[in-house]
């Protein structure tokens, strides 16, 4: 089977993206799809596959899959990725964008594009778990984020172990983060479902959302990564924005042989 593709990536965070608009859905096993496509030697190589589709309700629909083949409830940094491919079919610069955590918006601005997460919930306040502190948070899914005074790889050693921990209602997302100050902070990610990652938009939200709850943080924050920079911000409303560039790396055709 021919699949014609195409690799993004925002702050190094990747995605293979099928393009399926004006269709609605698709009859791909897409769970075992990208479970091939995303290996690093004998497929494409991405943190994740992402279905882009045309919606009723909205300007497209995006659908998640992880490395792993487990489905993602929201990623920051795929969305992005979409809002581009969708204005650039569109022309437009504001988009409403479906996905498995309700309608997004996203914005085309000269310096990046900015989607609306909505408001973040602190689930569980000074968790320790594995001798680690951290707060549990939920923004479209879960993560476990920990403020620490260095970084030290500890995302590489517990990240495996906190990910499925028993303490939490379900798989997280793992955050390790360092503050330089009010306004900047750095981050390193374990994903669930996919491992070390290069960015995480969703994190980056789930982390500075700790920073301002315990009074480390501004309501603008520069969020340091491996793979890159993004800015979140916490609005009038409550909702965060999260703010970063994106790239089309490639255009392909997948063989899949099944």
């Amino acid at each position: 089977m021919l699949i014609p593709f195409c690799k993004m990536e925002a702050q190094g965070n990747d995605f293979v993206i099928l393009e399926l608009i004006p269709a609605l859905n698709t009859n791909l096993p897409s769970n075992l799809l990208a479970v091939d496509i995303c290996k690093n030697h004998t497929g494409i190589g991405a943190d994740g596959l992402v279905i882009l589709l045309a919606s009723e309700v909205a300007d497209g629909k995006m659908i998640i899959y992880n490395k792993d083949g487990s489905r993602a409830e929201m990623c920051g940094s795929a969305l992005r990725c979409c809002a581009s491919l969708l204005s650039g079919y569109t022309g437009k610069k504001e988009l409403k964008i479906e996905t498995d955590n309700g309608i997004k918006m996203a914005y085309i601005k000269t310096d990046g594009i900015q989607v609306i997460l909505g408001q973040p919930t602190l689930i569980k306040d000074n968790v320790m778990v594995e001798g680690i502190n951290g707060n549990l948070i939920e923004i479209g899914n879960l993560h476990f984020v920990s403020y620490q005074d260095v970084l030290n790889g500890e995302e590489q050693r517990l990240g495996p172990i906190l990910e499925r921990h028993p303490a939490f209602p379900g798989p997280v997302n793992v955050e390790f983060v360092h503050p330089f100050s009010t306004t900047e902070i750095e981050m390193k990610v374990w994903e669930k479902g996919v491992g070390l990652t290069q960015a995480c938009g969703t994190g980056a939200v789930a982390s500075v959302f700790t920073g301002i709850i315990h009074g480390i943080l501004s309501n603008e924050v520069k969020v340091n990564m491996p793979g890159g920079q993004v800015l979140i911000r916490k609005m009038d409303t409550g909702d965060f924005l999260l703010e970063g560039n994106v790239n089309k790396v490639f255009n392909g055709v997948y063989k899949w042989k099944i």
